[in-house]
């Protein structure tokens, strides 16, 4: 689900973007590895790679388990953001056997967003640069915390 290879010769980068707010910084990268395609979050002191499937599972979770990255309280999640004024700045897919991911950066009224959404599973989530830079400082094996309701919140495909 997840790589942690730090063997950058064989990472292929195939797009590119920053996501940047008062506190931090993230590059997002979605990139080719010999594993498969992977989204990557990058700060200046940490490095998260996540799979199709492992980004599905962060789709469906409330904005609130980003409070639990940080370890204060995350204030996106006190905040409805309308996507109605966003100016969409890249946008790519990442898919495997088991899920496919549509990852957008935009800029928003807000500032800068990425959203990750799961078409199929008819959920996404709006992060901000701090919200990303706490996610990116996570072990992977977050990811399989989200995996235990597979199937997102109802626990069944929709």
């Amino acid at each position: 689900m997840t790589d942690t290879t730090d063997v950058e010769h064989h990472i292929q980068v195939a797009a590119e973007t920053e996501i940047r707010g008062d506190d931090a910084t993230v590059i997002v990268r979605r990139i080719r590895t010999p594993k498969g395609e992977r989204l990557e979050l990058r700060t200046d002191d940490d490095v998260l790679r996540a799979d199709a499937l492992g980004l599905e599972s962060l789709s469906w979770q409330d904005l609130d388990v980003f409070s639990d990255f940080l370890g204060y309280e995350y204030d996106l999640a006190d905040r409805a953001e309308s996507d109605a004024d966003d100016e969409v700045d890249c946008e790519f897919t990442l898919s495997n056997e088991y899920a496919d991911i549509v990852v957008r950066s935009v800029d928003s009224p807000d500032g800068d967003r990425l959203v990750i959404e799961a078409p199929k599973k008819h959920f996404s989530v709006r992060v901000d640069a701090e919200g990303l830079a706490g996610l990116a400082a996570q072990d992977t094996s977050i990811f399989s915390e989200f995996l235990e309701t597979p199937h997102g919140p109802g626990g069944h495909a929709h």
